[in-house]
């Protein structure tokens, strides 16, 4: 039997996939200034990065919550 998803479950899994993404990007900038040898420009770009490791955990946690809710 397939049981209908939560809409809430999905959206949090969209965001997260969109939170992951935005924090692989600020790691692809760092990596490329460290290639460079812009050790200042690639700590700079991932010197934000706790907000999309925060967000993610979050909507990762939100996600499993409301799975488990049923």
């Amino acid at each position: 039997m397939i049981k209908e998803i939560n809409p809430a479950i999905t959206a949090n899994i969209v965001a997260l996939r969109d939170t992951l993404k935005a924090a692989a990007a600020k790691a692809d900038k760092a990596a490329a200034a460290i290639e460079a040898g812009n050790r200042y420009g690639a700590v700079g770009s991932i010197a934000g990065l706790e907000r999309e490791i925060d967000l993610a955990r979050a909507l990762h946690g939100a996600a499993i919550g409301l799975n488990l809710q049923g």
